[in-house]
């Protein structure tokens, strides 16, 4: 079987560490670039996210859930020296 699948990446530009990607159902891209942009937004000014001590990849990942939208989720490891 094969499925195609789309990419998001997210990371932040400030923060080296913060960096993964998101695999997707084509038809769900949109609505996944939608929520992932809009909960990295939010994490950085939700208080919930510091009151309950909340890491970015955890909080993405619970509102794409909450959207209903499938994902795969893959961390970028540590770069050589």
């Amino acid at each position: 079987m094969v499925v195609e699948r789309r990419c998001i990446n997210l990371y932040s530009d400030m923060n080296s560490w913060m960096d993964l990607v998101l695999l997707v159902n084509d038809e769900d891209f949109d609505k996944a670039k939608e929520v992932t942009e809009k909960a990295f937004d939010d994490f950085w000014n939700d208080p919930k996210v510091e009151e309950e001590c909340w890491c970015y990849g955890d909080w993405v990942g619970w509102k794409l859930k909450e959207a209903g939208i499938k994902y795969n989720m893959y961390f970028r490891g540590k770069e050589s020296d």
